[in-house]
């Protein structure tokens, strides 16, 4: 007999539940009973994270859906980046403070370069040039632009000020967190009361999550959230052994491995919609998850390590500083114009490796 939970889903979905609960629960013995390898347990724990991400996602969707577009869209903002929320808060918790900006930026150039790009070039590849509205992507490129200064002129205050104490960094740091705060609640709230402007006229009704009742998708989205709080712990805990293991680097780990763990189901579904050529959709996905993080998850990690007694603030390394204006200068000259192919996406993609690979091999 079919679990109510699993009916819902298609085969490949049941085989993804079933697959992410498996690995859920073979993080959690090779924690607390076997004390594995913490190399292993990372691993381990980060594949059973991939599913988790999704499993909140498809609640999410399906909440929405029942709930309406404008409930959606509030559930969306608030737990479309929820995995690497919790995970970058356990790394805060833990005084991994390398990581977790390694994580904020490696979240918002995957969004703009690997996801962005990855959607554009198969949606192309199919259904040849695709048309979005130019203007959504302008004003999604000045949020993006404000997200920029929002990381610059903490790094120029730091560097401006070499010999004062951290305390002044922080205080500048906070206080420039509030202001991206309330900017990202008010470019929310717009987005629901302008629905025509900064949605455009496609709708998410095709993609609606599985058929689960609303009481069911709750307690899916609720488990699903616990759980991953979790693993998140017992990933942030495994970081350090990876590290040395593997002779990575906490910025290559937080750059790269951990946002994309964290960002696997939005990946996904920005392709599929770009391939069905829903490439406003698309777009709104990567972009729009680009915006939570510098906007909103970044401050409130700031605010949060305030509150911790941890010293996080918006003080990038210039490496990092400048993947994000590369990211954001590149995404906004491909997409001003209302179109996109096949070969602007490769394009991203290769910025993206560029990145990638200077994250890899900075020492």
């Amino acid at each position: 007999m079919t679990l109510p939970v699993l009916r819902e889903l298609s085969p490949l979905g049941r085989a993804a539940l079933l697959a992410t609960l498996a690995a859920s629960v073979t993080t959690l013995l090779l924690e607390f009973v076997l004390h594995a390898d913490k190399a292993l347990i990372f691993i381990v724990s980060g594949a059973a994270i991939l599913g988790l991400a999704w499993v909140v996602g498809s609640a999410t969707e399906r909440i929405g859906a029942l709930a309406g577009p404008q409930v959606g869209g509030i559930l969306n903002a608030t737990f479309g980046n929820v995995a690497e929320l919790i995970i970058a808060f356990f790394a805060l918790e833990a005084g991994l403070l390398d990581v977790v900006k390694a994580s904020l930026t490696g979240s918002i150039i995957g969004n703009l370069l690997l996801v962005l790009g990855a959607a554009l070039a198969l949606g192309g590849r199919r259904n040849g040039t695709q048309r979005f509205n130019a203007r959504i992507a302008a004003t999604n490129s000045t949020l993006l632009a404000i997200a920029v200064v929002g990381l610059f002129v903490p790094a120029v205050f730091a560097f401006s000020t070499a010999g004062d104490p951290s305390g002044s960094r922080i205080a500048e740091s906070a206080f420039t967190a509030i202001v991206l705060i309330a900017l990202y609640l008010l470019a929310l709230a717009y987005s629901f009361s302008h629905p025509e402007e900064m949605l455009g006229a496609e709708h998410s009704e095709e993609h609606g999550g599985p058929a689960w009742s609303r009481r069911m998708a709750i307690g899916v989205l609720l488990g699903a959230a616990a759980l991953l709080a979790v693993l998140s712990e017992t990933l942030v805990d495994s970081v350090e052994p990876f590290i040395e293991a593997f002779d990575l680097t906490p910025f290559f780990v937080g750059v790269i491995i951990i946002p994309t763990i964290g960002n696997l189901a939005e990946h996904l579904v920005a392709v599929q919609l770009a391939w069905r050529d829903r490439v406003d959709f698309a777009m709104a996905v990567a972009i729009g998850s680009s915006l939570q993080i510098a906007l909103f998850v970044a401050p409130v990690l700031v605010l949060a390590g305030v509150v911790l007694g941890r010293s996080m603030d918006l003080v990038f390394e210039p490496l990092e500083v400048a993947a994000v204006g590369t990211a954001v200068a590149v995404a906004t000259l491909i997409t001003l114009d209302g179109e996109s192919n096949e070969l602007e996406g490769v394009l991203l993609l290769g910025v993206y490796l560029i990145l990638a690979a200077g994250f890899f091999f900075l020492r």
